[in-house]
């Protein structure tokens, strides 16, 4: 009998793999305090959320892509992060 000799896609773990997990572990704190801020206090701290959220959203693409090697949401990610950023810096200048 042969054994199944098939490796699984893993990703040896570098420090640019723990800075993006790090980044992302922080991005994720501060999206909670400005979430809770946002609840509370009000419109205030609403920009300041959203600007958190999508660049979350971007590290967590980026982290599926180099560490956890998966394909599947990364577009997702990016997408909603981006367009999100972008729908919140338009909306502080007053275009929207």
């Amino acid at each position: 009998m042969e054994k199944n000799n098939k490796k699984k896609k893993t990703n040896k773990i570098n420090d640019y793999n723990i800075l993006g997990i790090n980044v992302q572990i922080v991005l994720t704190i501060l999206v909670l305090i400005f979430g809770l801020f946002y609840l509370i206090v009000g419109s205030k701290f609403k920009n300041v959320f959203y600007i958190f959220i999508g660049l979350d959203l971007i590290v967590m693409g980026y982290n599926n892509i180099k560490v956890f090697k998966k394909q599947g949401a990364t577009i997702v990610y990016f997408a909603t992060g981006i367009v999100l950023i972008i729908y919140t810096i338009l909306s502080m200048i007053g275009v929207l």
